[in-house]
């Protein structure tokens, strides 16, 4: 894996998108990410519920609805 910075001058070079040029690498970490935030939003609706949790859910909801790609969702 090339640092970031060289990772982005071939986003810049190409036109390309870092997602589609490191494709596999992409999908593993999004998948990765995608069943840790929905680990954490099991811990935190099984918990007793304590103050400022609710906020918690909620920014791990938004996480989900915003940032993770609808066709990772589905998985």
């Amino acid at each position: 894996m090339p640092p970031l910075r060289t990772a982005l001058a071939f986003q810049v070079a190409l036109d390309t998108p870092l997602s589609e040029l490191y494709a596999g690498t992409y999908e593993s970490v999004a998948k990765q990410v995608t069943a840790r935030g929905r680990s954490l939003a099991v811990k935190i609706q099984t918990r007793s519920v304590k103050r400022g949790q609710s906020l918690i859910s909620y920014k791990l909801q938004w996480l989900a609805e915003h940032c993770i790609p609808q066709a990772l969702r589905k998985n």
